[in-house]
């Protein structure tokens, strides 16, 4: 039963807790197979929208159906998350779905969480058909005699490798070949390192820092010395103190006077106290940029905007405006809101431009509306399904959700359950649990998030 009263006791808290696990596993259940419903019955309209623009693609890998490439910008603005991320899960759900039946089934029957079932079916996302057979076997097995998550997870390696043992030498061909080093943000004055490296290159850098550590005062930690000497290898490799870097950094005016307290934003690195800002910039070569005042600039005849106006774009909206985008502007592409036309002037202005990653095309085939409301960076979406968004620099906002279509009322329950007959003998077939039908999970999914009077 729900109230609208908190627990009042530890039993009746458990019993809460219970029943919103029980609702979130149904929830999950019921996005996943709204998803996967959305997948097969969304249309390309051919018609409406400019013939042969929009094109099916695979979201998913070998041996899942294609789909129409707008699919992940509409789910995206529903789901609230970026065109990119929508493009991930669409995958995620129709490898689950196509490529993993026995894990698929245990997802619906509430074995595994989604993340769960997602993992194993990206950790097998190059592999073949048949090959992703064999492992969706071990795995409807490990889960039939009850293995544990984590069991689970330490055996799929050796699934995988004995699967498809020409896939795996080729995965450590690629390895091998895929070294990197990479910093991650700033975070509380400092980033993170990590990368990739061949054998004998992770020794001598384990063996350089160590030497260096060793020349540095001990009146700090060994791992701090270490640390300490990365910076030390880097300076010493151009010869020089002093290291030239392209950074953009973004503080109040008034923290240049009263730094004490105020935040300077690092652009694509993080943020750090603005009194640091002497000591971070005291290794870097500056050059100084004027400060660009958007309303004073002229439009541009030309497709292309100019640097500086670009410059302004970015950072009167520093990521991507499709709704719930999250890719840096500096990475997207300089859109036209309303498009270019050849041969009018003016039309490459502050208040005609936005930074658009091209996982939003849907802009451009699919039916999708959009305005932008001045030189402010307000834009407003409408999408071929009547959800509409206001994005600007500080985020998405939904401003429309369409009423739902009628649905009748046999679909959200079952038919009352017919009379009970006696158990047939224990060696009858009937007794083998049969698969869990995409149908019956969402009944299932559906009453249990129904409220109960």
């Amino acid at each position: 039963m729900t109230t609208t009263n908190p627990p009042t006791s530890a039993a009746e808290a458990f019993a809460a807790l219970d029943h919103a696990r029980q609702q979130k596993r149904a929830a999950e259940v019921a996005e996943t197979l709204a998803i996967a419903a959305a997948a097969d019955l969304y249309d390309i309209d051919r018609v409406r929208v400019c013939p042969d623009l929009e094109q099916l693609v695979p979201y998913g890998t070998d041996g899942t159906p294609r789909v129409g490439e707008g699919l992940a910008m509409e789910l995206g603005g529903i789901l609230g998350i970026s065109p990119s991320n929508a493009i991930a899960m669409i995958g995620d759900v129709l490898d689950l779905r196509h490529r993993h039946p026995a894990l698929w089934e245990a997802f619906l029957g509430g074995d595994v969480w989604f993340w769960q079932a997602a993992k194993i079916t990206r950790d097998c996302s190059q592999l073949c058909p048949e090959a992703v057979s064999i492992v969706d076997s071990h795995t409807r097995i490990a889960l039939q005699i009850g293995m544990r998550w984590t069991q689970i997870m330490y055996r799929l390696p050796t699934w995988i490798i004995e699967a498809d043992p020409e896939k795996a030498r080729e995965k450590e061909q690629q390895a091998r070949e895929a070294r990197y080093v990479r910093l991650g943000k700033l975070v509380d004055g400092c980033t993170d390192l990590s990368g990739k490296l061949d054998s004998a290159d992770g020794i001598a850098l384990d063996e350089a820092l160590d030497a260096i550590a060793r020349t540095l005062p001990e009146d700090v930690s060994w791992e701090e010395r270490r640390a300490t000497a990365v910076g030390i290898l880097a300076r010493q490799a151009f010869g020089q103190d002093q290291l030239s870097a392209d950074v953009v950094i973004h503080l109040p005016a008034d923290a240049v006077e009263t730094p004490d307290g105020r935040a300077a934003t690092v652009e694509g690195w993080g943020a750090f106290l603005a009194e640091r800002l002497p000591e971070f910039l005291k290794n870097l070569k500056l050059t100084i940029r004027p400060v660009i005042d958007p309303t004073s600039m002229p439009a541009a005849d030309a497709h292309d905007p100019p640097a500086s106006m670009r410059l302004a774009m970015q950072v009167r909206n520093p990521f991507d405006v499709a709704p719930y985008g999250t890719r840096a502007a500096r990475h997207c592409d300089a859109d036209h809101t309303e498009p270019y036309r050849t041969g009018l002037l003016g039309q490459t202005r502050l208040g005609n431009l936005g930074p658009l990653s091209r996982r939003a095309r849907a802009k451009t085939f699919g039916g999708w509306q959009l305005v932008q409301s001045g030189e402010d960076g307000i834009f407003h979406w409408r999408s071929p399904f009547a959800y509409e968004y206001l994005v600007t620099a500080f985020g998405t906002t939904r401003l429309r959700t369409p009423a739902p279509p009628p649905v009748p009322e046999e679909r959200w329950w079952p038919p009352d359950p017919p009379e009970y007959l006696p158990d047939p003998p224990s060696d009858d077939p009937a007794w083998e649990q049969p698969p869990m039908p995409e149908a019956l999970a969402w009944t299932i999914a559906q009453a249990t998030l129904r409220p109960v009077a």
